[in-house]
């Protein structure tokens, strides 16, 4: 049965940051064995990818649970997908073959690429198709991922096994002393259904619509009941929530304090010291974690805590759960330090802000497209709205469901600036971030600014399931805000042009000329004559310009906007309609 039937007739009826290849290095050293007197399965780590290679979907048989055989989609016939690790700067480049009977595209999660390799499912590939995916790495060095993205399929295929990690190494980091080669794990969280074992059953009812398939048997790096042998020494861990859908609180059962040390779009500006933490489904948070306190022969469990959350149905948020067992074995050093600073982070500035938009997430019950933005599903063909290039913006994410949503966007990494008003926000939340949970009744403010490709990308939850209804718009990226130049001929004169459309919602041009180089400002008022929006502000060279105006955070009414320079200085009306 198809996966558009499977949601028709559910909502109907009710890594490792090194020069060398160490993930193959660890897949050699941990394929057997366990820890004597204990119980479980040795940690699984995928191949390395060979940068230029074949990346070739099918379906495999493969021993996730020792001795039995589960079918998974597999890519070179590796559960998890092969890593990708490859230096910053370098162009990566993999020749996709869809050898797996349904459509597929590789979305590279996380990562800054122009639109065409983004893997939006507009791009699918066909069954026996391929598709050459290449693009710079210009990403800061962390821990990315690639997944499928297939239009009402990237929930099954993420969950029978379409994806992988994708590391970005930048040799600058080698002089932070930070953990490295074996010491440098990566670590991917999924959860499973032990209803279903050995197979990777997906076949989604009502309340896994409503809440995102959950299961109750979490695999690490495709591993089931998981251990790894570790050293009295300094580890980095990288964490990806490669969840359809659930939530984890991060934590030792020992409740032994570690360090965030990097979010998804790489370092933080500082180590920072917790005992737990959130990590929803598409965020990935790399930690240190000192066992030298430890003796020989102890073992420390990684736990998701529980927590309460919303949920219905058989598998809820919030299960408390063991992750992975780690065991002390031996004393071989790390050479690895906790950095006292850094690299600072760039934080953008909420005066700097030139446009507000307002993302509404709502669940609407009695049919397919239950969960929606600002009252709308997704269709391939719409832009939703357009975002100007190198314009700094405020995105509110206002969770007006029950439900938690993880959103993620795609292109360029965006910084979180509060949660319900208040700025002061947790580790995970600080630093670069292309994925962040918003909590039922919560508004959290983003800060976003596209600087390097334009074209159309996505907006959407990252609770695969709530993706796959519907929860998911395009927006396009387009020329720069404001000094899109009409004419390279002088103008005449100074101009302020009637702005078109007029009345407008929520966009509309307004053109103005100038005839000689100098400061100018662009300025948006509201009926009473209270500045409402600085549109612009810099020095123009002599020529006509457009800038595009977006007032969707403005409620309806009568504007006017002012071109002032030191030479000259008019005011026009407009008419907002909502």
């Amino acid at each position: 049965m198809k996966r558009r039937e499977m949601i028709f007739r559910a909502l109907q009826t009710s890594a490792l940051l090194t020069l060398a290849n160490p993930v193959q290095v660890l897949a050699d050293k941990y394929s057997s064995g366990i820890f004597p007197g204990g119980t479980g399965n040795a940690l699984r780590f995928p191949p390395v990818f060979n940068n230029g290679g074949t990346m070739a979907l099918g379906t495999t048989n493969v021993n996730v649970w020792p001795g039995q055989n589960t079918e998974v989609l597999s890519i070179n016939g590796s559960y998890p997908g092969p890593s990708v690790i490859i230096e910053k700067g370098s162009t990566f480049t993999a020749n996709f073959v869809n050898n797996f009977n349904e459509p597929a595209t590789i979305h590279w999660h996380g990562l800054n690429v122009p639109e065409l390799m983004d893997g939006h499912p507009k791009d699918e590939i066909l069954p026996g198709g391929n598709y050459t995916y290449t693009f710079p790495v210009i990403n800061r060095g962390g821990t990315y991922f690639y997944h499928s993205h297939a239009h009402m399929l990237t929930a099954e295929h993420v969950y029978k096994g379409f994806a992988g990690f994708f590391i970005v190494d930048d040799p600058a980091e080698i002089g932070l002393g930070l953990p490295r080669g074996n010491f440098d794990i990566p670590l991917c969280i999924q959860d499973r259904r032990s209803v279903n074992i050995p197979q990777f059953t997906y076949n989604p009812q009502m309340p896994d619509i409503m809440n995102g398939f959950l299961g109750d048997t979490p695999l690490i790096n495709g591993t089931p009941d998981a251990f790894f042998e570790v050293s009295r020494t300094l580890y980095r861990f990288r964490l990806l929530n490669g969840s359809n859908a659930r939530i984890y609180k991060i934590a030792f059962s020992d409740n032994r304090p570690f360090h965030i040390i990097a979010t998804d779009g790489g370092l933080k500006d500082e180590a920072v010291q917790v005992t737990s933490f959130f990590l929803s489904p598409g965020e990935r948070t790399d930690i240190l974690v000192d066992f030298s306190t430890y003796t020989i022969g102890n073992s420390v469990i990684l736990k998701s805590l529980p927590f309460t959350a919303p949920g219905t149905g058989n598998y809820v948020q919030g299960t408390e759960m063991n992750l992975l067992r780690f065991d002390v074995t031996g004393n071989t050093g790390s050479g690895g330090i906790i950095p006292a600073v850094l690299p600072p982070v760039n934080y953008y500035s909420i005066a700097d802000v030139k446009t507000t938009r307002n993302f509404t997430l709502t669940m609407n019950m009695g049919g397919m497209n239950m969960h929606r933005i600002n009252g709308l599903t997704f269709e391939m063909n719409r832009i939703d709205w357009e975002t100007p290039q190198n314009s700094l913006e405020e995105w509110r994410i206002i969770n007006a469901s029950n439900m938690l949503h993880p959103i993620h966007s795609h292109s360029d990494m965006f910084q979180v600036y509060s949660r319900n008003g208040n700025t002061t926000l947790p580790p995970e939340d600080k630093g670069w971030k292309d994925t962040v949970l918003i909590n039922p009744f919560e508004t959290v403010r983003l800060l976003v600014k596209f600087n390097d490709y334009r074209g159309i990308f996505l907006l959407h939850c990252h609770n695969l399931e709530h993706e796959d209804d519907g929860m998911m718009l395009n927006f396009k990226i387009v020329d720069p805000v404001g000094i899109n130049s009409q004419s390279e001929n002088t103008p005449e004169g100074f101009r302020l042009h009637q702005n078109y459309p007029n009345p407008f919602n929520p966009e509309t041009v307004i053109k103005f000329s100038i005839p000689k180089s100098g400061k100018a400002e662009l300025k948006v008022f509201d009926s009473r004559g209270q500045e409402v929006r600085v549109l612009l502000n810099e020095n123009l060279n002599a020529g006509s310009y457009e800038f595009r105006f977006d007032a969707a955070g403005l409620p309806s009414g009568v504007y006017f906007y002012t071109l002032l320079t030191p030479d000259f200085n008019a005011t026009k009306k407009m008419i907002l309609i909502k």
